[in-house]
């Protein structure tokens, strides 16, 4: 029973906030629980800053609510300033930089420039027209958009999508690209691969776990499980009919927040599983249509820490190049340290420098002819005129004539402005 005490007016009010805190902490300890019910985790989860999976409502077309994560944006910022540490636990090493970079060697042709599309603007004919009108201007252009994630974002034919009720068609997948090559666009449809909340949540034997420790993985499903490489097998094969140019997988790896003893699993058998997943996708494509492209989504990390990144990630740069006709690394300044001295080149900026020196490495790691396959993600979040110029124009000095642009916003204006303004190489394609 609670008194209230009526003279001394200081104590009421002590009391109320008392009460007012308990209220509060039940209230927390809820929100708590109910993110943790979801799968979410706003404090580990560092990889959704790299390549967040974007499945949250955009504000010009909120009629489509397909999965919305609870507090998205503080997740997002969390998320970043984990992968920081991360990044910042690279250790220092005695580095020597070029003052100015080397001459680029010849540039692969079939590279192309092109930004990421959110599957609900590129169901929203107002938005998706306004992104063609932009990118029209420039020649070699390409739009990036979503096709599977936790859904499938057409009208599938496939079992297994049926069968779990997976399905959610926000759009005609061959009108599409029909639209965008009406327009001389090149076609890209990313297939969010491994973390598939939604199968993973209704099909308990797809699940990402370690049945000797009870260990799950949430949110995460088997890359070896044949009712996973099937369900993707069977998409693939689809948007290979709607007639894509390019199918790019993302999420194509093990989750990082988790140790091999905890799935289960060694590091060895994570490297052959995800390189045989991408066999898989090569297998597919050669059988229905070879002439299409197949790039991957890569950890920029794997340059600097390959051993370590590659044993957690199971993403085995080299391995993946055999299969793959692009490799992707996900290359955004803001995931790296500024006090880290391994990520500076004299006279040039930040964004200049992580970009330039990435890719420099990646050359490296994957030899002469296959770094010709290597077409990297640039930051368009969080960025100046001046910092998107730096990442394009480091991107064009490491040799490389193509890149896409990733903002979870679809927020490109920076981006085609100063497309109009930088100079490109020789060899490249200019703005029309």
């Amino acid at each position: 029973m609670e008194i209230e005490n009526e003279g001394f007016p200081e104590l009421n009010s002590y009391a109320k906030v008392r009460r007012l805190r308990r209220i509060a902490g039940f209230a927390l300890f809820f929100c708590v629980l109910a993110m943790s019910l979801s799968g979410g985790n706003l404090f580990l989860e560092y990889t959704q800053a790299l390549q967040n999976e974007g499945e949250i409502v955009m504000e010009n077309y909120p009629a489509r609510e397909i999965y919305k994560p609870l507090f998205a944006s503080f997740q997002n910022e969390y998320e970043r300033a984990i992968e920081k540490i991360v990044v910042d636990s690279i250790p220092e090493i005695e580095i020597s930089h070029p003052a100015s970079p080397p001459p680029p060697p010849e540039p692969l042709a079939e590279q192309k420039i092109g930004v990421y599309l959110h599957m609900n603007n590129t169901a929203n004919p107002k938005v998706f027209r306004a992104e063609i009108e932009q990118l029209k201007k420039f020649e070699n252009a390409a739009l990036v958009f979503d096709v599977k994630g936790s859904y499938v974002y057409f009208d599938s034919n496939s079992a297994t999508a049926k069968k779990y009720g997976l399905i959610k068609p926000l759009f005609e997948l061959p009108e599409i690209i029909e639209e965008l090559k009406t327009e001389g666009i090149y076609t890209i449809a990313r297939v969010i691969t491994v973390k598939d909340s939604e199968f993973s949540w209704k099909n308990q034997n797809v699940k990402l776990w370690n049945p000797k420790t009870g260990g799950v993985a949430i949110e995460w499903v088997d890359p070896a499980n044949p009712e996973v490489l099937e369900y993707n097998r069977e998409i693939i094969s689809e948007i290979l009919a709607a007639g894509i140019d390019e199918i790019n997988l993302d999420f194509i790896r093990y989750p990082d927040k988790f140790t091999s003893n905890f799935l289960g699993i060694t590091s060895a058998e994570k490297i052959e599983n995800i390189t045989n997943f991408v066999k898989m996708a090569r297998e597919t494509i050669d059988a229905e249509k070879p002439e299409t492209i197949l790039s991957v989504n890569t950890f920029a990390i794997l340059a600097w820490d390959g051993d370590a990144s590659e044993q957690s990630l199971g993403q085995d740069v080299v391995a993946l190049a055999e299969f793959a006709d692009i490799i992707a690394p996900m290359l955004y300044p803001n995931t790296f340290s500024r006090d880290n001295p391994n990520y500076s080149l004299a006279g040039k900026s930040f964004e200049y420098s992580t970009v330039f020196l990435t890719l420099e490495k990646y050359r490296e790691l994957l030899g002469e002819e296959d770094a010709k396959k290597l077409r990297p993600w640039i930051q368009g979040y969080y960025t100046t005129k001046k910092n998107m110029a730096d990442q394009i124009k480091a991107v064009y000095d490491a040799g490389v004539c193509g890149f896409t642009v990733w903002d979870i916003k679809n927020d490109y204006s920076n981006f085609y402005k100063i497309l109009q303004e930088v100079e490109i190489p020789e060899g490249c394609l200019t703005a029309s």
